[in-house]
């Protein structure tokens, strides 16, 4: 864990919102990764959710027809992380990342089972998109002042528009990925709050004559718990 605290992942949350689901979600920046990234195979398509996405949008995929002429009976018409039990919001409750898994599996990436890595993977993929100088060329296509009420910046209170300058978008974007992956995964596992750590105390010796004894009787018990009192904080640990 990486200066983690809940209030940091609350503001990270919003951030993420703004410049990664909203941003990679909007259809006409799936659009330019299709046309710069082709994959016959699949097609981006969203379907209106119920109540568990608040009645909002769910990313999945359209696995086109003739891709899978030869083996249509064991290949499914559509990809989705719910239905393919990638992503469950029972289990961790702010996992919205269907844009991501679905982007994952448009790049046949693998989707890692461990909530953690499976980020990682993300952050590494948007990262290589970012590298890609025909995708960022593409964008002035989309990001002009005529768009200027395209996305919502959810950082600010009252909400407002997202500036659409494209150097700042592409430095916010940058910014979030960078602290996704110190910490802001936490937001995406369990219950989205940071880990609880008890600080480990090394049990008290009485000096003897020879420091470097000291130092090994302390090592040692801290290693196998020490005094009755060490013992119960390492268990509670």
């Amino acid at each position: 864990m990486s200066s983690c605290t809940d209030a940091l992942l609350e503001s990270f949350s919003k951030e993420h919102f703004t410049y990664i689901n909203q941003i990679f979600g909007d259809q006409t920046i799936r659009q330019l990764i299709s046309e710069v990234f082709p994959n016959k195979k699949y097609t981006f398509e969203i379907e209106e959710t119920g109540e568990e996405f608040e009645h909002s949008f769910h990313h999945i995929l359209f696995v086109n027809a003739k891709s899978t002429k030869k083996e249509k009976a064991s290949i499914p018409s559509i990809v989705c992380s719910v239905k393919n039990m990638q992503q469950n919001t029972n289990v961790n409750i702010n996992d919205t990342l269907c844009q991501s898994y679905s982007l994952l599996t448009y790049f046949n990436i693998a989707i890692d089972p461990d909530q953690k890595q499976k980020q990682l993977d993300m952050i590494q993929l948007y990262r290589h998109i970012l590298n890609n100088r025909t995708f960022i060329k593409k964008l002035d296509e989309i990001i002009i002042p005529e768009n200027n009420d395209l996305w919502t910046d959810y950082t600010k209170t009252p909400n407002q528009h997202l500036p659409m300058n494209k150097k700042a978008i592409l430095k916010k974007i940058k910014h979030v990925l960078t602290i996704w992956k110190k910490y802001g995964y936490y937001y995406f596992i369990g219950n989205g709050k940071c880990p609880k750590t008890a600080k480990m105390t090394v049990t008290k010796q009485t000096m003897t004559r020879n420091p470097t004894t000291v130092t090994r009787m302390q090592t040692r018990s801290t290693k196998i718990g020490g005094k009755n009192k060490t013992k119960k904080q390492l268990k509670e640990f």
